[in-house]
């Protein structure tokens, strides 16, 4: 598949660099070409945000808090492709500041979801909720250590064949992919997320845990 990564931070790294690994065609998109040619190496494509959004057929969203009809010189390029959004809020007091001044990690629940909101702006396109809940340090550890782990992507989405592409992307990279139901559903998910991530971030947890569905008999 040929996927267009926006943004060059932990998560888009990780993922792009993963795909690639596994045989897919992929282009790392940043604001700063320098930073794109980094994360792309000899191993994939670089380029800008739009010619990420316009060389894939499934395009990873990481940038948060801004988008995609502010971020996009084109949005409409998005039109019928399979929009991945693995993005969570930011950690009040301790990724930015936070507003109340109150020492600690503070978390914020927003509705509609990010994912929501994500689909609203860009509404010819096909949304998915996935990754969000995978810290880009489980990601690197790559296909081979992750498979025995069993480690599940909550995936949620309104298109059952988005969600099925998606599936088989999650599953290249050695995880499982847990259909999570309606896009709607990314509210719980992105909640859930926040506790793992209160895990490790306030508890101490390490940046190796994830969330983990087990059924007892």
């Amino acid at each position: 598949m040929k996927i267009g990564i926006i943004g060059t931070g932990n998560m888009g790294r990780a993922l792009g660099t993963g795909w690639a690994q596994a045989g897919h065609d992929v282009l790392f998109g940043s604001r700063d070409p320098v930073k794109a040619k980094d994360a792309a190496g000899d191993f994939a494509q670089s380029g800008n945000f739009d010619d990420a959004a316009a060389f894939g057929s499934i395009v990873l969203y990481t940038v948060r808090d801004v988008l995609p009809s502010n971020l996009l010189r084109a949005p409409e390029t998005l039109t019928g492709k399979v929009v991945i959004d693995c993005t969570n809020n930011a950690i009040l007091g301790v990724e930015v500041p936070d507003p109340q001044g109150r020492p600690g990690a503070h978390f914020e629940t927003t509705r509609p979801s990010r994912a929501e909101r994500m689909a609203a702006d860009i509404p010819r396109a096909r949304v998915v909720k996935a990754f969000n809940a995978i810290p880009g340090s489980v990601i690197a550890l790559g296909a081979e250590k992750l498979r025995p782990n069993a480690v599940p992507v909550f995936l949620c989405a309104d298109d059952e064949d988005a969600k099925s592409t998606v599936k088989q992307l999650v599953e290249d990279l050695g995880f499982i992919g847990l259909d999570s139901g309606r896009l709607e559903h990314a509210n719980v998910v992105e909640g859930a997320t926040d506790f793992l991530r209160l895990q490790i971030v306030a508890m101490g947890l390490g940046r190796f845990a994830t969330l983990a569905i087990k059924r007892v008999s």
